[in-house]
């Protein structure tokens, strides 16, 4: 038996942001399921190495992109600004 799942790459987003010496990226695409998911990458801008990763799970597209959007509105508050334009896959 042979599953096939559709990714829809038109849909998945990414974004990167930075503060002084610290870096943030949101991405919101489909894990290897097709189920959607963001996720957070954070750490020194100056250092190697020195960074964490967290996927969040989510139950659809929609609100996947809820999220995603309140995650770039409270990178923005934090005083991150953003390093380049949103991007898609």
């Amino acid at each position: 038996m042979t599953v096939k799942i559709a990714y829809e790459l038109d849909k998945w987003l990414k974004s990167k942001w930075q503060r002084d010496t610290r870096f943030y990226t949101l991405t919101l695409c489909q894990n290897l399921f097709g189920e959607w998911i963001i996720t957070k990458t954070w750490g020194s801008a100056i250092y190697r190495g020195f960074g964490k990763s967290k996927d969040l799970d989510c139950k659809d597209y929609q609100a996947a992109l809820i999220t995603y959007y309140k995650l770039q509105e409270r990178r923005s508050k934090r005083g991150y600004k953003r390093v380049d334009p949103e991007s898609r896959y």
